[in-house]
């Protein structure tokens, strides 16, 4: 198994390509520490639990913790990683890819408040640049790991605006920041040979947008499967040189076709 051993951790874990991932890489041999906010059914409208993706990571013969964590709190962002420490002794491949979807994301910027926005940053930016803070260190110590952070197009190109059928001017905006985040990091500890990478799934269908596009009207019929992000960063996990794609934004779709991934 490819990654017979290493330890992954993969917030937003509990449903969508955070699930997937979760159970490619135990498919590999990977341990995992998988974190969301989702611990019981009743948590949330949408299908999915961090126990479940536990569970169905274990069927496969991982180890693994799952964690109940929610990124907008620093303290639980601090805990996570501790408790990944903790647990494996070190995290090999971290995986940033929970995002905020939740009070405000399709809103007009003038109809948010000021805390909605703090929680947008928090979750989106702030939350992944804290983990990279914490778990590098380790990484830089054993000349070894990989960080993936999930983003968006949105980063780069115009979206619809919040309100009519798009989305808040907040998350664009954690995403870009993103985006600069993982370039100017990956530049500063190239020297030590540990890719940051960014990964755009692109219009992805998952069990959240199945459920939330025909309510607000949205069309997806555009989207692709899970597979061809879920299958990008499988290739960047498992690959001879991921080094090759450092401080690059990897468009998924466009590479999965490249790299002939499905």
């Amino acid at each position: 198994m490819q990654l017979k051993d290493k330890v992954a951790l993969i917030t937003g874990a509990s449903r969508g390509i955070g699930k997937q991932l979760a159970l490619r890489l135990a498919q590999a041999g990977a341990n995992l520490v998988v974190a969301a906010r989702t611990v019981q059914a009743s948590q949330s409208p949408f299908p999915g639990t961090i126990h479940q993706t536990a569970a169905a990571a274990r069927a496969h013969g991982a180890r693994v913790l799952a964690l109940g964590c929610d990124l907008a709190i620093r303290a639980d962002v601090e805990r996570m990683c501790r408790a990944a420490l903790e647990e494996f002794g070190r995290v090999d491949i971290l995986i940033n890819n929970a995002a905020y979807f939740g009070p405000g994301h399709y809103d007009p910027f003038m109809s948010l408040s000021l805390d909605q926005w703090e929680t947008m940053i928090d979750v989106n930016l702030n939350a992944p640049v804290l983990a990279c803070r914490l778990l590098l260190p380790g990484m830089i110590e054993r000349n070894s790991g990989l960080v993936i952070c999930m983003t968006s197009a949105a980063a780069t190109y115009d979206v619809a605006a919040g309100g009519r059928g798009g989305i808040s001017p907040g998350y664009p905006t954690a995403k870009a920041g993103l985006n600069r985040f993982v370039r100017a990091l990956a530049a500063e500890i190239s020297e030590y040979r540990i890719p940051v990478i960014a990964v755009e799934p692109g219009f992805t269908v998952t069990e959240r947008t199945a459920i939330i596009f025909p309510q607000n009207n949205m069309d997806f019929s555009g989207g692709h499967s899970m597979e061809v992000p879920v299958r990008t960063v499988m290739h960047l996990c498992t690959c001879a040189d991921p080094m090759a794609y450092s401080g690059q934004i990897v468009a998924a779709a466009e590479f999965a076709s490249a790299h002939h991934l499905l």
